[in-house]
């Protein structure tokens, strides 16, 4: 996924936020509505294709794409978790 896509997937989320007033959202909780507004065609093992995307950013060091994502760092895996962006 291009760079553009996942700023506007970030703008998405955010609304998501405004909208709903949840806290420690996990990837899968998002994918309904990133699937309604076309970011994926379907999910697939509660939030793969999300996870999938976060794992990427991570090894590139551009989380910052998403700003509302959090990385719990356990031994061996990372549990992703989204929060409203306070501005």
């Amino acid at each position: 996924m291009q760079n553009s896509e996942i700023i506007k997937m970030g703008y998405v989320i955010q609304s998501f936020f405004e909208k709903e007033k949840l806290i420690d959202v996990k990837p899968k909780d998002l994918m309904p509505i990133l699937i309604e507004k076309g970011f994926f065609k379907k999910d697939h093992r509660d939030g793969l294709p999300l996870r999938a995307i976060l794992r990427d950013l991570d090894r590139r060091d551009e989380l910052y794409l998403l700003p509302q994502v959090r990385a719990d760092r356990k031994e061996k895996n990372v549990s992703w978790f989204f929060n409203e962006l306070k501005i």
